[in-house]
């Protein structure tokens, strides 16, 4: 055999190693592809629940120290209530020094009004404006006063005044 008909034999063989190798790796390079799509999905979505996790914790721990606050606040206000089996005379006056120790003792709270039966303010105690004693001013259309009973708790809304 001459060196020509070696040579003849020989690229059709080298073709075929090419065409061979050339599939193998593009069977490998898309199953590695395919498997790093794969796992980058799944880790996204692990990462997605571990993160839902934590703001559930988070929340829930928010939550818990709200409930704690309001129930502190409402104890606070809950010890203001005895005046009411006092003498309607001496009331007002024994609530106004209950409310000035209340606003003493929680600095959370702002403001306190006293409210009779029909509305009208009898007494409203505040850090940032002047107190008033019988002012009469009617607050029986205003939304706290309707949505109160003397059996159900009642929450306002809140109010922040300058960022406070």
């Amino acid at each position: 055999m001459s060196h020509i008909e070696k040579e003849k034999l020989v690229r059709p063989r080298s073709r075929i190693v090419h065409k061979y190798a050339l599939f193998i790796g593009i069977l490998v390079t898309s199953a590695l592809v395919v498997s790093g799509l794969l796992e980058i999905y799944f880790s996204y979505q692990e990462n997605k629940a571990a993160l839902q996790l934590i703001q559930r914790e988070k929340a829930v721990s928010a939550a818990n120290a709200i409930e704690k606050f309001v129930k502190n606040v409402e104890a606070q206000i809950g010890w203001t209530m005895h005046a009411a089996f006092l003498a309607p005379n001496d009331m007002i006056a024994h609530r106004q020094v209950d409310f000035v120790r209340l606003l003493r003792q929680a600095p959370e709270i702002t403001e306190i009004t006293y409210l009779d039966e029909a509305g009208r303010e009898q007494l409203m105690v505040s850090r940032r404006s002047i107190d008033q004693v019988r002012s009469g001013k009617d607050r029986s259309e205003e939304e706290n006063f309707q949505m109160s009973d003397a059996n159900i708790k009642h929450y306002s809304k809140v109010y922040f005044r300058r960022g406070a």
